[in-house]
């Protein structure tokens, strides 16, 4: 037995939308499927977006493109079949593209996608949710939460197309209105006479849709390469795209045709490209010649006077290779820094050479004793000897050594070599006066200690020759 009054009525409006919802055919029109039909000879898992440029161009992007700061980056097919065309990146500036018609055909494009994908799918889950909530509506008996799942349901319904790139919009728009109806009916039941502008509002609906463009064909993807290849900034692009469409275009050229053409445009054009990629290699190769004579000359105003001849020949070759031109300028901007820097290094050095080779002439004495011992410290350091007799000269010469090194006060540019160079002698004493005790008592652990102390007193004599040669040497460039 149906209840009567609003309860009643209510419960009948969810029971016959309940119904209709699960009786939903799969395609409700024609015009439909005509949305969702594949687009002959394109790859079943490709989407072509179109991009509409503002002087009434238009490029295709195979797949989704990458806005990028204030570039568009996407892929072009030329080459190929119908479907599986060769892709060819291509770089153009954004502010070139008329993103209001663009943008409109990518919601468009992805639209159809969806449709043809997963639209079904989901369009069928969510009626059947939806009536599943109404039939609950129906074997509830508090008012309240019967209104609280009629509402949950048009909340959804209304929600859903926005989400689902209006997928089926006027269908879910005319059961957001029988919804209406219960929601109406349950609210009062409720006692609440309030009223809810939103549910006569319904929810809002898309324009027009822009009519999807079929898939270039041959003859339009090589157009498409040629007016990539204008538009891209790229030179290896465009070199790129011109051989793309002369490889392309190379097996059929029947005289007189439309291929003919677009083949000798594209090879008058790439012959362009390729004669001004040599004529920037060569002003490259020349300014980096010279560049690096001057560097090593540490000739700072000759490497600044390349960077207005760099811009003139840019200027002469009518700018057309930017990027080649400004890591030219950036190669010139380092060796620059680096003449720089050897420039003041070599005025440094110059400075202190008077004062460093005095000192290399008052250190000379000890360091040549530290030199004269080196083999009775290796021997030391390897336990094989040397005679005791040889080890006592060890001793007193590294003792003069250190002696000698002591009562120099070295430069600063020198003070941490030459306290190095005066361990090294400590070490050296340490070693031979080690040896003798380990001789006398022999005691293989004295002579592994001595063995240490030779090793150490080897390494700093080394790392304090290097030091010092590097500081008493003029300045040379780094190397690349």
């Amino acid at each position: 037995m149906f209840q009567t009054g609003h309860g009643g009525r209510c419960l009948v409006l969810a029971a016959a939308l309940a119904v209709a919802l699960y009786s939903v055919p799969p395609v409700w029109a024609a015009a439909q499927g005509s949305q969702t039909a594949q687009t002959p000879g394109v790859a079943p898992d490709a989407v072509l977006y179109r991009i509409f440029l503002r002087d009434g161009g238009t490029l295709v992007s195979y797949g989704e493109f990458a806005h990028v700061a204030d570039r568009l980056v996407f892929s072009i097919p030329i080459g190929g079949t119908d479907s599986s065309p060769v892709l060819h990146l291509v770089t153009i500036a954004a502010a070139d593209v008329d993103w209001d018609r663009t943008n409109a055909y990518v919601e468009a494009a992805r639209a159809r996608r969806y449709a043809e994908t997963r639209g079904e799918a989901d369009f069928a889950r969510l009626t059947r949710e939806v009536a599943d909530t109404l039939n609950t509506v129906g074997s509830v008996a508090d008012d309240a939460k019967r209104l609280a799942l009629a509402e949950e349901a048009r909340r959804r319904l209304v929600e859903w197309p926005r989400q689902h790139f209006w997928y089926r919009a006027e269908e879910i728009s005319q059961m957001a209105v029988w919804l209406d109806q219960v929601v109406s009916e349950l609210r009062i039941a409720a006692g609440q006479s309030s009223f809810d502008i939103a549910l006569v509002s319904g929810s809002p609906t898309p324009g027009p849709p822009m009519m999807l463009l079929p898939a270039p064909d041959f003859r339009e993807r090589v157009e498409l390469g040629l007016l990539a290849a204008g538009r891209t900034g790229d030179a290896s692009e465009r070199v790129s795209l011109l051989r793309a469409v002369t490889d392309t275009l190379a097996p059929i050229l029947p005289e007189g045709s439309w291929m003919a053409e677009a083949h000798a445009r594209a090879t008058r054009e790439l012959a362009l490209e390729l004669k001004t990629d040599r004529a920037y290699a060569v002003v490259t190769r020349r300014v980096l010649q010279l560049a690096d004579v001057y560097a090593g000359y540490a000739n700072v105003r000759a490497l600044e006077a390349l960077v207005p001849v760099v811009l003139q020949e840019d200027e002469r070759l009518k700018r057309a290779r930017p990027a080649t031109i400004g890591a030219l300028l950036a190669a010139l901007d380092s060796r620059i820094d680096g003449a720089r820097r050897l420039r003041l290094a070599r005025d440094a050095w110059a400075l202190r050479a008077a004062e460093v080779r005095q000192y290399w002439a008052d250190v000379r004495p000890g360091l040549d004793r530290l030199l004269g011992i080196r083999t009775w410290l290796i021997d030391v350091r390897q336990l094989a000897g040397p005679a005791p007799r040889s080890v006592r000269q060890l001793a007193e010469q590294a003792a003069l050594a250190e002696g000698e090194l002591a009562r120099l006060t070295p430069p600063a540019a020198v003070a941490e070599a030459h306290k190095t160079l005066a361990a090294s002698a400590a070490l050296a004493r340490r070693a031979a006066a080690g040896r003798l005790e380990a001789a006398r008592a022999e005691n293989m652990d004295a002579a592994w200690q001595a063995s240490s102390a030779a090793a150490g007193s080897l390494m700093l004599l080394e790392t304090a020759l290097g030091e010092l040669r590097r500081i008493t040497r003029t300045p040379a460039p780094q190397p690349r």
